[in-house]
């Protein structure tokens, strides 16, 4: 897909290939519908976009000006394989807003209980995917009830503290004599001063 297809609303071009989901990310899929979507429902959240491609997938839910993300990765070239549940509020789409405007339920985990080990979730396989996400689901409904419930404080202290020590992306790009200079991205360092 070429950028400017991106840019007017992902819409897919007559050369872009489809991917075919792959049996994992299928079945990891389905099962997270069964297993943490209704708690999503349960809350008030409904479905927004649900995209399941070959390695990786990506399931959206939203409630007014926030919205609860299932991602996950299995590349072979970001192993190790893991996914998330996401926090966010604004726009899901625009890439420079959930990234900045978005804090994944580890956090929320590691701040409410800084003595436990808290990282993204290991991508299960076979037949540890109910009980993967059935832990995922208690910790949404143990660390993320605030936020279910509409509540923004502790995701607001959160996203702050994250993107803190955060960098804007920086591009390098060639000057005129061919000397790579480096600059940060305007629209990035707008949203750290804006999130931060």
């Amino acid at each position: 897909m070429g950028i400017f297809d991106f840019i007017k609303g992902n819409k897919k071009t007559k050369s872009e290939k489809i991917e075919k989901p792959s049996p994992e990310q299928k079945l990891f899929s389905e099962k997270a519908m069964e297993i943490v979507i209704p708690t999503f429902e349960k809350f008030g959240f409904k479905k927004h976009r649900i995209e399941i491609k070959q390695y990786s997938s990506t399931i959206i839910y939203r409630k007014d000006k926030q919205y609860l993300q299932i991602s996950s990765n299995t590349h072979p070239r970001d192993y190790p394989n893991y996914y998330n549940l996401v926090l966010g509020e604004g726009n899901s789409k625009d890439f420079f807003e959930y990234d900045w405007n978005s804090v994944t339920l580890w956090r929320f985990k590691k701040e409410i209980k800084p003595e436990l080990k808290a990282t993204e979730y290991e991508f299960p396989k076979d037949n540890g995917i109910e009980p993967s996400l059935k832990n995922a689901n208690s910790e949404l409904l143990k660390y993320g009830l605030t936020f279910l419930n509409g509540e923004l404080e502790l995701f607001h202290k959160i996203r702050k503290e994250q993107n803190k020590d955060r960098e804007p992306y920086k591009i390098h790009s060639p000057d005129k004599n061919g000397n790579y200079q480096t600059s940060f991205e305007p629209k990035s360092v707008e949203q750290k001063k804006k999130y931060s």
